[in-house]
C-alpha cells in the first residue's frame, strides 16, 4: 500500500516504472489518471456543497448517488489498472522473494499471464453487459448505462496490456512457457465444465489449493479473490457468465463508498502540510518527560492522528517521520520505536474515520456513526495498557526522561496544533450533530485540510495538490477493485451456502467463545492477506452469528476491526510492520522479539473488549445511537 512517509520515493520509483512503458501506454495512463483527478476534485466540490445545501437551505444537489456510482467504476477499473502498472497492488512477496532470480522471474510471468486471464474475464463478460443495458439510463440524470460500463472494459485493457508488456521484457522463452502453463490450466477448467467432480468436495480442494497458492506466488489480492469467484461461477454453471460483470461492478459501491477516497485525500493533503508535525511537538512537549516519552509520544499522536485521516499509512508516516530524529538523539533503539508505532497503528484501526470502519458500515447493516463512536473507548482501553507497558519498560531499562518542557515551549506548540487538533473534533461532532454523514463530512475533511495546507501553512501547491489527487486515486483504485474482486468472492460463498455452513458450526458457542473465534480468525487473516478485504468478507459473514448468540453487533464490529490491526501487524507478513521498518530504517527481523511483547499487550487489550460489552456501546448508546 502507497504511504505518504514514502510518497516520493515510491513516485520515484512509479515514474521510472511508467518511463519503462511504450509512449502511448504512459500517455493511457496519463489520460485516465487526469480524468479520476478532475472527477475526484469535482465529487469533493458537490458533495461538500450538498452538505452546506441541505444545512442552511434544507436543499439536496440532485444524482449525487448516481455520480458517486458511475466515480467509483471508474476508479475501481481504470485507477486500478494504473495502480497496477505502477505496482501499487498489494501482495504477499515473503515467499517468492527468497527463490532464486529464474524463478522469481517464472513465477512473475505466471502472475502477469493470471491477470490477463481474470481481467480478460472480467472485460469479456462487460460486452454483453454493455449491450443488455445498451438502452438504459439512470433515473436521475439521465446517464446511459454505456458510461457505467466503459471503464470496465477500459480497465480491463489496461490490465491487460501492463501485464503483457511486462511480458514483453522477460526472456522469450520463459514468457512463452509461462503462458502455455496458464492457458493449459484454463483449458483444464474449461473443459471439466458440468463433470462430475465441480459438483463436490474436489471443486472445494481445487480452490482452496488455487487460493493458497496464487497468494503465495505473489498475485495481487483483489484477482486472487477474483479469480476463485469467477472459476466457482464458471465451474458450478451457478449462474450466467454475465453474473461475473455486473457483482464486480456491484462491489465498487455507491454513495457511503465515496468517504473513502475523500478521507485518503485529506490524509495525503494533511501529511503534505505538516499537519501531523504540529500534533507530535505538541503532545512531545507536554509528555516527553514521562518514562519512555516518545515512546508514550507515539502511541498517543497515533491516537490522535488516527481521528484524522482513516488511513494507517498515512497516520504512522504523519507521526513517525518528525520522531525519526528525536528517537535517535535521545537513543532509543530503531526496532524498539518501529515495534510500538506498529502496535499504536493497529490500536488506532477502530479510532474514526478508520478505512475499516467504512468499509465494514457499507458492507452491512452497521451504522457507520455508531461503530466511529464505539471505536473510540476500545482503542483507548488499548492505548492504555501499551502506555503501561512503555512505562514498566522504561523502568526496567533504566531509560531516562527528558527534561520537562517549559510552558512556553508548550504554548507554542499548542498554538501551532490547535487547528489541526480540532479535525478530529469537527469531524466526530459533526456525525453525532446530525450534520452530515460520514461521507459528506468526508468532504469537510478535504475542504479543511486544503485550507490548512494551502492556504495557511502554504506547504501545497497547484503541482503537489495534483500529485496528491493521483496518489488517492491509484490507492483508491487498488482498494476499489479489490473490493469489487471480494464481492465476486463473497458471492461465489454465498451461492455455495458457507455463510449459513459457518453460521451452524459457530452458532453452539457461546457469545464469548465466539469472540475469541472471530479474533483468531481475523487476526490469522488479517495476517495473510494484509487487506480490509479481510473485514469485507468476515463482516456480512458473521455478523448474522454475532446477533443470533446475542453479541451486540457494535462490540461484534469493533472486535472484528481491531483484531484485523492485529494482524495486519503480525510479523513477518505484516504490512503494518513493514510501514513502521521502513519509517525508521531498521530490518523487521531486528523487531521480532520486541513486536512480540507489544502483539502480547494488543491481543490483552482485545480479550478485555470482547469481555466487557461496556467498553464498546456506552458512547453510541450515550448518544441515541445503535448498530
Amino acid at each position: 500500500m502507497q504511504t505518504p512517509a514514502a510518497m516520493d520515493a515510491e513516485r520515484r520509483l512509479s515514474d521510472a516504472r511508467s518511463k519503462g512503458n511504450a509512449r502511448w501506454l504512459q500517455a493511457a495512463d496519463s489520460a485516465g489518471i487526469g480524468v479520476l483527478n478532475v472527477a475526484l476534485a469535482v465529487e469533493v466540490c458537490l458533495v461538500f456543497a450538498n452538505t452546506v445545501a441541505r444545512a442552511v437551505h434544507r436543499e439536496i444537489v440532485p444524482g449525487l448517488e448516481e455520480t458517486a456510482h458511475l466515480f467509483l467504476i471508474y476508479v475501481a477499473f481504470i485507477g486500478g489498472g494504473v495502480a497496477y502498472g505502477r505496482g501499487r497492488f498489494m501482495a504477499v512477496t515473503a515467499v517468492v522473494e527468497k527463490l532464486p532470480r529464474t524463478a522469481r522471474l517464472a513465477v512473475a510471468s505466471v502472475i502477469d499471464w493470471t491477470v490477463i486471464a481474470i481481467a480478460a474475464a472480467i472485460g469479456g463478460t462487460t460486452i454483453p453487459l454493455q449491450l443488455m443495458n445498451a438502452a438504459e439510463r439512470t433515473p436521475m440524470l439521465g446517464v446511459s448505462f454505456f458510461w457505467l460500463t466503459l471503464p470496465m472494459m477500459l480497465g480491463s485493457l489496461l490490465f491487460i496490456l501492463h501485464a503483457g508488456q511486462s511480458l514483453w521484457r522477460r526472456p522469450r522463452a520463459l514468457a512463452l512457457g509461462s503462458g502455455a502453463l496458464v492457458l493449459a490450466c484454463v483449458a483444464v477448467l474449461l473443459l471439466s465444465v458440468g463433470s462430475d467432480w465441480t459438483a463436490g468436495p474436489a471443486l472445494y480442494i481445487v480452490l482452496a489449493a488455487g487460493f493458497v497458492v496464487l497468494i503465495l506466488f505473489g498475485l495481487p489480492v483483489g484477482f486472487v479473490l477474483a479469480a476463485v469467484g469467477i472459476v466457482y461461477i464458471v465451474e458450478t454453471g451457478s449462474a450466467p457468465p454475465i453474473a461475473i460483470a455486473m457483482t464486480a461492478q456491484r462491489g465498487t459501491g455507491g454513495f457511503i463508498f465515496l468517504a473513502l477516497p475523500f478521507f485518503i485525500l485529506a490524509g495525503f493533503i494533511m501529511d503534505k502540510g505538516g499537519i501531523g508535525e504540529r500534533i507530535v511537538a505538541l503532545l512531545a512537549a507536554v509528555l516527553g518527560h514521562l518514562r519512555g516519552g516518545l515512546l508514550q509520544v507515539s502511541i498517543v499522536a497515533m491516537y490522535v492522528a488516527s481521528g484524522i485521516s482513516g488511513s494507517k499509512a498515512a497516520d504512522m508516516a504523519a507521526v513517525g517521520i518528525p520522531m525519526t530524529e528525536s528517537f535517535r538523539r535521545q537513543g532509543y533503539d530503531s526496532a524498539e520505536a518501529a515495534s510500538v508505532l506498529a502496535a499504536s497503528a493497529a490500536m488506532g484501526e477502530s479510532i474514526p474515520p478508520s478505512i475499516a470502519i467504512l468499509a465494514l458500515g457499507s458492507v452491512t447493516s452497521l451504522s457507520t456513526g455508531a461503530l466511529f463512536l464505539a471505536g473510540l473507548l476500545p482503542a483507548a482501553t488499548i492505548a492504555a495498557l501499551l502506555m503501561a507497558v512503555v512505562y514498566l519498560r522504561a523502568r526496567y531499562a533504566r531509560w531516562q526522561p527528558s527534561p520537562r518542557a517549559t510552558f512556553r515551549t508548550q504554548f507554542a506548540a499548542g498554538r501551532r496544533a490547535i487547528l489541526p487538533m480540532l479535525m478530529p473534533v469537527v469531524l466526530i461532532g459533526g456525525i453525532i450533530d446530525g450534520i452530515g454523514t460520514p461521507t459528506e463530512i468526508s468532504s469537510f475533511a478535504v475542504i479543511y485540510g486544503l485550507l490548512l495546507a494551502c492556504c495557511l501553512y502554504r506547504l501545497v501547491g497547484p503541482r503537489s495538490l495534483w500529485e496528491l489527487l493521483t496518489e488517492a486515486n491509484l490507492l483508491s483504485g487498488m482498494i476499489f477493485f479489490t473490493f469489487a474482486g471480494a464481492t465476486l468472492f463473497s458471492w461465489a460463498l454465498a451461492l455455495e451456502g458457507v455463510p449459513d455452513a459457518v453460521a451452524g458450526a459457530l452458532g453452539v458457542l457461546g457469545p464469548h467463545m465466539f469472540l475469541l473465534a472471530v479474533c483468531a480468525i481475523t487476526i490469522v487473516l488479517g495476517a495473510v492477506l494484509e487487506s480490509i478485504v479481510t473485514v469485507i468478507i468476515l463482516g456480512p459473514l458473521l455478523l448474522p452469528v454475532a446477533m443470533h448468540l446475542g453479541v451486540d453487533p457494535l462490540q461484534f464490529g469493533i472486535v472484528l476491526i481491531e483484531a484485523f490491526g492485529i494482524g495486519s501487524i503480525v510479523p513477518p507478513v505484516g504490512l503494518g510492520l513493514y510501514i513502521a521498518c521502513a519509517i525508521f530504517r531498521t530490518e523487521m527481523h531486528h523487531t521480532f522479539r520486541p513486536v512480540l511483547g507489544y502483539l502480547f499487550v494488543l491481543c490483552l487489550g482485545l480479550v478485555v473488549v470482547s469481555a466487557i460489552p461496556w467498553i464498546t456501546i456506552v458512547l453510541p448508546s450515550a448518544f441515541g445511537f445503535s448498530g
